[in-house]
């Protein structure tokens, strides 16, 4: 490790022995942004980085309004990525690409600040654990970028370039989320297996030709399956059915559907809307038919037979133990004392 950065330090340093970069901007460099941005790029050439950037910086710092600040801005943004400073190059791509969103050469910084990204990923050395173990924020950052890059400059000659490290960096992606999976899965974590299987099939889902959407909904379902989460488990084998209906799982689901209990009518498959039972198990019987005739009158609403209607035979009420006897008053005649029905 120490030879390594000891390595980087002298290629920084530049080919030349004693470069003092505290050393003012002098001559004609120092009142022309053009010589000194001409200067830093012989610096560059010579492989004189910190030399480079010193003079960039000047026209950046000195000549704002200049065409070779841009031109500056990005140069060093450029040595920043041969450097392999990738998450420096990265933000001064951007950073360009916000300030000079017009310029000739914003699809390129746009395009490299994707490819910063892209470099910036988990390597895959043979004595550390696989690039699908391991963080992959730049990777999520790169695939970002690049899917950016692609929106915003349609026309550029860096979109087929930019496609391919698109469709990469998924595969990558795609493998990571299986790792995670697979993680959950060994130790019984089916809830959080199944969340990632799928977020799996919502996000990479088209790969390997839609078996990825296949795979991990099946075993999306088995994972709800073990949890005993049938709600959920005919969720994700509903979509199976109706998102991957070739895929090598998509019989294997329709059998298992059938034999879940039926759940919400509004989300059941055809085969399982059965009608609906009493809660006893026993089935609904057909109502009696109707009576023939008048309906009966209740007995609040038959008429009270006056002084000169006749009281139906079988309709007067019986009478009660004692009838009761109206209060006489002392202005008005008592009322004969009624006659009992006979009984």
């Amino acid at each position: 490790m120490a030879a390594i950065s000891l390595a980087l330090c002298a290629a920084c340093a530049g080919g030349k022995d004693s470069v003092d970069i505290t050393k003012p901007v002098t001559g004609a460099e120092a009142s022309n942004a053009e010589k000194a941005y001409n200067r830093g790029l012989q610096e560059r050439k010579d492989k004189n980085y910190l030399e480079a950037v010193k003079y960039f910086e000047y026209v950046r710092n000195n000549f704002p309004y200049s065409q070779f600040a841009g031109l500056s801005e990005l140069a060093i943004a450029d040595l920043s990525f041969e450097r392999e400073d990738w998450s420096a190059a990265a933000t001064q791509y951007q950073d360009f690409v916000k300030g000079h969103p017009s310029h000739p050469k914003a699809d390129y910084a746009a395009f490299r600040a994707g490819v910063a990204r892209w470099e910036d990923k988990p390597s895959d050395l043979w004595f550390l654990p696989p690039s699908s173990e391991k963080d992959q924020g730049p990777l999520r950052a790169a695939l970002d970028a690049l899917q950016r890059f692609v929106l915003s400059y349609p026309r550029s000659e860096y979109v087929p370039r930019a496609r391919q490290l698109i469709a990469e960096t998924r595969e990558r992606l795609a493998k990571h989320e299986q790792y995670v999976a697979d993680f959950y899965w060994k130790r019984n974590a089916w809830k959080g297996a199944a969340g990632r299987l799928v977020g799996l099939a919502d996000n990479y889902g088209d790969l390997g030709g839609g078996k990825v959407r296949s795979d991990s909904l099946w075993r999306a379902g088995e994972a709800y399956r073990n949890l005993k989460d049938t709600a959920n488990e005919r969720k994700v084998l509903q979509r199976l059915v109706q998102e991957a209906p070739d895929g090598a799982h998509a019989r294997e689901a329709q059998a298992r559907l059938r034999q879940l209990p039926p759940g919400d009518s509004a989300t059941a498959t055809p085969e399982q809307r059965t009608p609906q039972e009493p809660a006893s198990g026993r089935k609904l019987e057909a109502p009696p038919p109707a009576v023939q005739g008048p309906a009966p009158v209740p007995p609040e609403a038959q008429p009270v037979p006056g002084p000169s209607m006749a009281v139906p035979p079988g309709n007067a009420p019986e009478p009660t133990a004692t009838p009761p006897r109206p209060s006489p008053t002392p202005t008005e005649p008592q009322p004969a004392k009624p006659t009992p029905p006979p009984r």
